[in-house]
């Protein structure tokens, strides 16, 4: 850039920014003055496209300047604004963000590759009905009649579900009681035996509850398996059809598994544990620090998750934070978050909890737009019209003119 100096007029400083565009009020004193020149080739005068300039920039002065309301928005185009909530409505929205951030991981919905960690706890308690001899028992069947001496055989159940007996052939044992197979086999042998009584025992039970035991391995180690969400949304456990697990809580799911076992005649309970959750995963892009994926193992609020990506930068708006989500009713849904009421005005029930699968966006402020559009016209204009620029330095000197050569 070329410097030229002029006899100081009034102690004016005269300066040519890198926009081009001249300004020179008159009478400042004792100051520099800025001269923002194109000396060819603006379609426009200076005047004009200084004045358009500064329309601009108070039109997004006052935009920025209105108070940007929070709402949400669903597919079908309905809209419910945060402050035309009831006050009944605006406390429920707050005890339901506080609650979640206070219970963490009890109110968390499991999630498709969720891990979660079942313990059971096998109660062998009496159970009101009678076991029923099932295939592989061992049974131990005592005969006493007034001729004979007792008699003991020792016999298992086939694959098949029966047993083999002297003098009376194949037998059904499985899915009887002990009791019923005991008068059955009294009346097959009432033909042979005089006045048979006959005792039926079970000395090896291969019940389900403990098939499952044996399933589980050694009582010396915990029975637990960890457990994955399918992609379907549901687990397996040993004896049970598979369980619907996403969208359900921890303590949800663990109810639901205690009463699938209950109903199964199974006395058997579990606790779990999580072992690995995504609880919080977002994408946040935007006028943040650290845009990219937000990973959490807690449920974050909006203001949470921007603060886990660096916070808002000096371009950025607090007033119109956009997240898109998916609703559990599966539909898709904006929501528009004013974070500077939420930290202002301690507005907790504008803020929401991230979902997972979350996107969030930071907008910038309208201000930043306006110079960013601003920037680029100019640009445009300076690369197409062609312009040159002249500057000069007009510094207060009582002893005459000082000349700063151009180089």
């Amino acid at each position: 850039m070329s410097v030229v100096s002029r006899r100081a007029l009034g102690g004016s400083r005269n300066f040519t920014g890198s926009w081009g565009i001249r300004m020179r009020p008159a009478g400042w004193r004792g100051e520099g003055l800025v001269h923002r020149s194109v000396a060819r080739g603006f379609p426009l005068g200076k005047s004009r496209l200084l004045g358009a300039a500064l329309a601009l920039l108070l039109s997004a002065a006052l935009t920025a300047c209105e108070s940007t309301r929070s709402f949400e928005r669903t597919a079908d185009g309905s809209i419910v604004y945060a402050d035309e909530l009831s006050p009944a409505q605006k406390a429920q929205a707050r005890e339901a963000v506080a609650e979640t951030l206070r219970r963490g991981l009890d109110v968390y919905d499991l999630q498709i590759a969720d891990e979660v960690e079942i313990f059971f706890y096998v109660k062998h308690r009496p159970t009101a009905r009678q076991y029923t001899i099932s295939v592989a028992d061992k049974l131990r069947i005592d005969t006493l009649n007034e001729t004979a001496a007792n008699r003991e055989v020792q016999v298992d159940v086939r694959p098949d579900g029966r047993i083999s007996l002297p003098l009376i052939g194949p037998v059904v044992a499985a899915g009887k009681t002990a009791d019923a197979l005991a008068r059955e086999l009294e009346q097959r042998y009432a033909p042979e035996l005089s006045q048979p009584q006959i005792t039926v025992n079970v000395t090896e039970a291969h019940s389900p509850l403990n098939d499952f035991v044996e399933a589980l391995g050694s009582p010396t180690r915990p029975r637990s398996i960890v457990d994955k969400v399918l992609p379907d949304g549901t687990i397996s456990l040993p004896l049970l059809r598979p369980i619907q697990a996403r969208g359900r809580t921890m303590q949800d799911l663990q109810r639901e598994i205690d009463a699938a076992y209950a109903a199964s005649g199974l006395d058997i309970s579990v606790s779990l544990i999580a072992r690995s959750l995504r609880a919080g995963t977002a994408l946040v892009l935007g006028e943040v620090s650290k845009p990219g994926r937000i990973e959490s193992d807690r449920p974050m609020t909006v203001l949470m998750t921007i603060a886990q990506a660096g916070g808002v930068t000096t371009s950025g708006s607090l007033e119109n934070v956009r997240v898109f989500y998916i609703g559990i009713d599966g539909m898709p849904r904006l929501r528009s978050v004013n974070l500077k009421d939420v930290i202002e005005g301690l507005k907790l029930e504008e803020d929401m909890i991230v979902p997972s699968n979350s996107v969030i966006y930071v907008p910038p402020t309208e201000l930043a737009k306006t110079g960013r559009f601003l920037d680029a016209v100019l640009r445009d204009i300076l690369r197409f019209q062609g312009f040159s620029i002249g500057g000069n330095y007009l510094l207060n000197n009582p002893n005459g003119t000082t000349v700063i050569p151009a180089p």
